[in-house]
């Protein structure tokens, strides 16, 4: 055999054994792994394809995923995957949309409701692999129920139930007075603040003033915030106010006063009384 012949066989062989050998199973890119087809199978004949797709959360961004056996080496990976973006998941009335992290896979968009509005549904929304994982909730208005009655008097508006800020307003029977805040209102919390007041009937009795007399200001039956006004009779001077108010208590405020001697009555006593001894003593020198 010639050397020509010789070494086209050599060289026929080398082909024949390159273009017979396997692969091994290849390994992607990040964020990618092989189909499942072909996830069990360690080796590959020469001239197979295989490929890869991108991992659960991840969306192909550009390249493909198929590669290719060529004499025991596999072709590039081109595919690159990146993280599925969910975007914005839209707005809600009445309420606010945050997103701490994000909007890609595996983030959470977090809605909250404005004050006086409640979430009716999920306060937390995850992105998944095919989107956003649930529809966004609403925000309701908050609602108080109606509010207790009170003794000897009403309340207005009558309603079944009452929205967020919405004020009802205490009114009192004849002759009876209301103690307490006359309107309330519907908080946040579907509760009415302040409580609801009471009516109670007021009446103060007629001041007892010695040595004083009455000048002006109502009669009896003196009611709530009745004022009277008095003044001490000759000879006495006042302690205390002329004006007195009827308070919520039925007491007469500030307190009762007091009519006390001015000084001049004791004073003309005693001289009185000296003027007289002083008469007695010139009566009996001359006697």
């Amino acid at each position: 055999m010639s050397v020509s012949a010789l070494f086209l066989l050599s060289s026929l062989c080398l082909v024949i054994t390159a273009q017979g050998k396997q692969c091994s199973k290849p390994v992607g890119r990040q964020n990618m792994q092989l189909k499942a087809e072909y996830i069990l199978k360690e080796t590959f004949e020469d001239g197979s394809t295989v490929a890869f797709a991108c991992d659960v959360g991840y969306t192909p961004a550009e390249g493909s995923g198929v590669i290719t056996c060529t004499a025991g080496i596999w072709s590039p990976v081109q595919l690159i995957c990146q993280r599925m973006n969910c975007g914005s998941i839209g707005d809600v009335p009445n309420g606010q949309v945050s997103y701490p992290q994000g909007t890609q896979f595996g983030d959470k968009a977090l809605i909250t409701c404005n004050t006086g509005y409640k979430l009716v549904g999920k306060s937390e929304i995850a992105c998944g692999n095919q989107g956003w994982l649930d529809r966004l909730p609403t925000c309701e208005v908050a609602k108080c129920l109606q509010p207790s009655g009170i003794a000897n008097g009403m309340f207005s508006p009558r309603k079944e139930d009452y929205a967020y800020r919405e004020v009802v307003e205490y009114f009192c029977n004849k002759d009876y007075t209301l103690n307490g805040s006359k309107q309330i209102t519907c908080e946040e919390n579907e509760k009415f603040k302040p409580s609801p007041p009471s009516c109670i009937w007021v009446e103060c009795k007629d001041p007892v003033i010695p040595n004083a007399e009455h000048i002006d200001g109502s009669r009896p039956p003196h009611r709530h915030k009745a004022t009277v006004i008095y003044n001490c009779k000759h000879g006495y001077r006042m302690i205390g106010q002329a004006t007195l108010t009827c308070n919520i208590s039925s007491q007469w405020y500030p307190r009762i006063p007091e009519c006390i001697s001015n000084g001049n009555v004791v004073v003309g006593g005693l001289l009185g009384g000296l003027v007289s001894i002083t008469v007695m003593l010139v009566q009996n020198y001359w006697m």
